[in-house]
């Protein structure tokens, strides 16, 4: 598995791989008549692709190791992208938890890779239709420089560029933390008042601590991101300057209606309770699990039930090790990779089906949620207050539409300006011949 221990989310992912992997053991899914092995290659966000492809090269080249039949992972779209064509080469599939750049759909050039997170197509389509449900027309939008964040801009620029008019476009570069403009001057010369956030949780977070050093948080500006921020990095003193922030990300149903495998899922859960060291640290409801944890473990399963199938058909895939890494190759493979194309299952995330239209995501049922920044209090201490995320609406990919989650009449948002329930129109409001800014 290959991971990136920066993000608060990769802890339960990590721990979903292993409890897809302890199952799989349980229901006696060997290779070569051993129990499934398994390693877990920690990245960082300093790092780059040709990191990741080192260390997936020394794991397969390691003649002490056991064979690497499958990887869960990569955990970004840029990592994918360096992985990606190395995988194809030596017949090694990977299936993504995290990697959503649409330009992945590319079977040509990634032959073995899968994900079970929908792809950026379809986040672009719950975007934008978000943008029409409140007469929104214009942005400004932030992206972070990697694969993640041009894949956005591209896929909004040549698809929705008559729904969207993008007015100014500033990229973020964690490497230096810096912006490639000014932020201040760019968002207070620009016509629109949405500011569009397309980047990883880190660099969302740190766009947000800058908006806020340059006092762009607030009554302008409505601010749209494709990631939730990690509150805990903020001094308390800020929180409330948050409220009104508004996110897009993927969301997981809670029942068989959409999809979920209900046994599957508790018995997920009660092997990551088991196992954990830190019982407290095991979420008590599916609303603190995040997504990612659920695509690892669907992840996961994916490659397990392909690797049972091709073993019932004594075809067991084994590594052909060499010197040099380029020169292994993945052995007896045919069914297997066959297998994993055709997967269709019930997971703990959805349904999980590779081979439709050829694309090899997860591709049915796919759902996100609108959250708002609001400020709850806190139990047991009814005084102090913190900022929380509050789900307001769904999309659904079979529908396309947004609906509220539960007041129709009321979506319960609160917005920057925190004067009325009225959605702030997207372009800067006038009074007399003075733009307020």
């Amino acid at each position: 598995m290959d991971a990136n221990p920066s993000y608060h989310w990769t802890t339960q992912c990590m721990e979903m791989f292993r409890a897809a992997i302890v199952l799989a053991n349980r229901y006696k899914v060997y290779v070569d008549g051993r129990p499934i092995n398994y390693t877990i290659l920690q990245t960082n966000t300093n790092s780059n692709g040709y990191t990741e492809l080192e260390l997936v090269c020394r794991s397969i080249t390691n003649q002490t190791e056991p064979d690497v039949v499958g990887v869960v992972g990569p955990s970004s779209s840029t990592n994918a992208r360096y992985l990606g064509p190395f995988a194809a080469r030596i017949r090694l599939p990977l299936v993504s938890y995290a990697a959503t750049n649409a330009d992945l759909d590319d079977t040509f050039t990634y032959q073995t890779f899968y994900r079970t997170i929908p792809s950026d197509t379809l986040l672009a389509q719950a975007v934008v239709q978000l943008f029409k449900y409140f007469s929104w027309t214009t942005c400004t939008i932030i992206i972070g420089k990697d694969d993640y964040g041009y894949g956005g801009l591209k896929i909004l620029s040549e698809l929705y560029y008559l729904n969207l008019s993008i007015q100014d476009r500033l990229i973020f570069d964690p490497q230096s933390d810096r912006f490639h403009v000014d932020l201040k001057q760019t968002l207070e010369k620009s016509r629109s008042r949405i500011v569009l956030v397309w980047a990883n949780q880190s660099s969302t977070t740190r766009i947000t601590q800058r908006a806020l050093a340059e006092e762009l948080l607030g009554r302008n500006y409505v601010w749209v991101m494709t990631n939730k921020i990690d509150f805990h990095t903020f001094k308390q003193n800020d929180w409330f300057k948050l409220k009104g922030i508004l996110a897009v990300v993927p969301l997981i149903g809670n029942n068989s209606a959409f999809g979920i495998n209900e046994t599957l899922q508790k018995e997920a859960f009660d092997t990551w309770r088991n196992l954990s060291s830190d019982k407290i640290k095991v979420p008590d409801r599916l609303s603190a699990v995040s997504p990612f944890a659920m695509y690892t473990f669907d992840a996961a399963w994916a490659l397990i039930q392909a690797l049972n199938k091709s073993l019932l058909d004594n075809e067991s895939p084994s590594m052909k090790k060499s010197s040099t890494c380029f020169d292994s190759l993945l052995e007896n493979h045919t069914k297997y990779l066959m297998y994993l194309k055709n997967t269709c299952f019930f997971g703990v995330s959805g349904i999980i089906q590779f081979s439709s239209n050829n694309l090899r995501e997860h591709v049915h049922g796919a759902m996100y949620a609108l959250y708002n920044v609001q400020d709850i209090n806190q139990k047991p201490d009814k005084v102090k207050r913190v900022p929380n995320y509050k789900q307001i609406m769904t999309w659904h990919e079979t529908n396309r539409n947004w609906a509220n989650c539960t007041d129709q009449n009321n979506i319960n948002i609160i917005w920057p300006s925190n004067e009325s329930e009225k959605v702030p129109t997207d372009y800067p409001q006038l009074r007399g011949s003075e733009k307020l800014n």
